[in-house]
């Protein structure tokens, strides 16, 4: 059996590309060891996700997409597919201890608003719900399924430039076999396993800065954070990617439409105390990931208020854990490969990238496999070159913000390096979606990168209150020239405010 691509990989990412092939022609096989719907954690979008999926709804003639670049359009357009509504951000430092107490300069808090009405926001994906609602996309629009099913051997001949590929299904027999050929390999999973492993692709991440472990799970029954609303908020603090600042990590909270709450604890791996952590109950000293993540929380009264009736929905046996977060692959495109960035590299959940990076590898892999000979061969080489460097920044932009942990104010100033990555990003994918001529986030922006690099030899966890000020108005003076919103603006109190409709209002209005 013959097809132009195989996809290892059924999540959102792996399923759009797909889509996209098979709708321009291309035979798509997708392949998951998984059946549908499955859990799956990386759910917060952002303005540049959105950005991202209204051009490649209009790139690639993808109408049925366009609605979900935001929660507006998503809720009239798909209601039953699960999504939470996504304002901005919101950060809280909570005391050991203590209960939570803000001043009125919010020295303890930042709002930052990614848009200016509900409609316009931002969405969380309930990615069990997403992940399946995209794959039958692309089977609608021609691509074969096959779940519960893993590539055996591969084998690559270099004179044809075609995959012979061994097909073992985990269901039934295990005899159950089948071989098919192919042009691509296309990498969709969450480690790179699938491909990584056959083509003699490791890992390479001991230069990562971050490194960072989890616990995780779905819950129902979780409060909002009524507690910390303040007059001047631009937006209800729970509508967000919600961090609770701890004193060893921090809390995501990402609450959904339907009641489940999307919950996690990150801890940089040289404070935790995570390597007591299972993921089932144990013995000798060894707790489960649930057990941990409750005796965290009940060190945090405000926070441990929120769970007084929470009831783990997710992962099925109970929450989940993960040891090492960050991770990268040695190459990102080789001989008949290629990897999308989710199976490339992967940081930390911190400031919501992963689907915007996912979505970003999707338009420019897309747009490669659809050239032929060697624009296509061009354009992956390039595509391989640049994903590199943007996991290399992307770690800058987050170990830098792990770095200052637990010191609230220099986490936030350093936490604007991200903003206005985004910011300058957006303003290019509003000029021309299809050309950034400064990368991903700014990836290509040497001087932004070399100044975010001083700051990051800044933030060190440990220092006097005189030493944290002086660092951080050197913070503010390194972003000044690219600080055109203000950012880090004392008379903000940190709360930033956006009042412009989106760029990618009309794509996804259409109808």
């Amino acid at each position: 059996m013959w097809f132009d691509v195989v996809i290892a990989g059924s999540g959102f990412s792996g399923s759009l590309l797909g889509w996209i092939l098979a709708r321009h022609g291309r035979s798509v096989l997708i392949v998951d060891r998984q059946r549908h719907p499955r859990f799956a954690i990386g759910e917060s979008s952002t303005p540049t996700a959105d950005f991202l999926l209204a051009h490649l709804a209009d790139r690639f003639g993808l109408r049925e997409l366009a609605p979900l670049a935001c929660w507006g359009t998503w809720k009239r357009s798909y209601p039953e597919v699960v999504c939470g509504k996504k304002r901005g951000f919101s950060y809280y430092r909570h005391q050991s201890g203590q209960l939570y107490q803000d001043s009125e300069h919010h020295e303890h808090s930042l709002l930052a608003a990614a848009s200016s009405a509900d409609h316009w926001s931002d969405t969380h994906w309930l990615r069990s719900s997403v992940d399946q609602h995209l794959l039958g996309c692309a089977r609608t629009a021609g691509a074969v399924l096959r779940e519960e099913t893993i590539l055996g051997e591969c084998c690559f001949d270099r004179f044809s430039g075609l995959w012979s590929v061994q097909l073992q299904a985990l269901a039934g027999s295990a005899a159950e076999r089948s071989e098919i050929r192919c042009r691509w390999l296309v990498d969709a999973t969450g480690a790179g396993q699938a491909v990584s492993q056959q083509v003699g692709n490791p890992f390479d991440d001991d230069w990562m800065r971050t490194r960072t472990a989890a616990v995780y799970g779905h819950f129902d029954g979780v409060r909002g954070f009524s507690e910390a609303a303040s007059a001047d908020d631009p937006f209800c603090g729970d509508d967000a990617a919600q961090h609770h600042l701890l004193d060893t990590g921090w809390c995501w909270m990402l609450r959904m439409d339907n009641g489940t709450t999307s919950v996690g604890l990150v801890e940089p791996q040289w404070l935790t105390g995570m390597g007591e952590v299972t993921n089932a109950a144990g013995s000798d000293g060894v707790v489960s990931a649930a057990d941990y993540f409750r005796r965290t929380l009940q060190q945090y009264p405000s926070l441990a208020g929120l769970f007084s009736d929470w009831e783990c929905r997710a992962p099925s046996a109970g929450m989940g854990f993960q040891r090492r977060l960050s991770r990268c692959r040695r190459d990102a495109v080789g001989p008949g490969w290629v990897l999308l960035p989710v199976a490339y590299g992967f940081v930390d959940p911190l400031h919501s990238s992963g689907i915007a990076h996912a979505l970003s590898g999707v338009l420019r892999v897309a747009e490669a496999l659809l050239q032929d000979g060697a624009r296509c061969l061009g354009a992956l080489h390039c595509y391989g070159q640049d994903v590199s460097q943007e996991v290399r920044w992307l770690d800058l932009l987050t170990g830098g913000c792990y770095r200052a942990m637990p010191d609230f104010r220099l986490f936030c100033g350093f936490a604007a390096w991200y903003f206005m990555a985004a910011i300058e990003f957006e303003k290019q994918l509003a000029a021309d979606p299809g050309h950034w001529s400064r990368g991903f986030l700014q990836t290509a922006d040497s001087e932004l990168r070399a100044a975010a690099e001083r700051c990051y030899l800044l933030c060190q966890n440990s220092r006097s209150d005189s030493d944290s000020q002086a660092a951080y108005a050197r913070i503010r003076d390194e972003l000044q020239p690219w600080n055109a919103v203000g950012l880090l603006s004392e008379s903000l109190r940190n709360r930033l405010a956006h009042t412009a409709a989106p760029k990618y209002a009309a794509i996804a209005e259409r109808q």
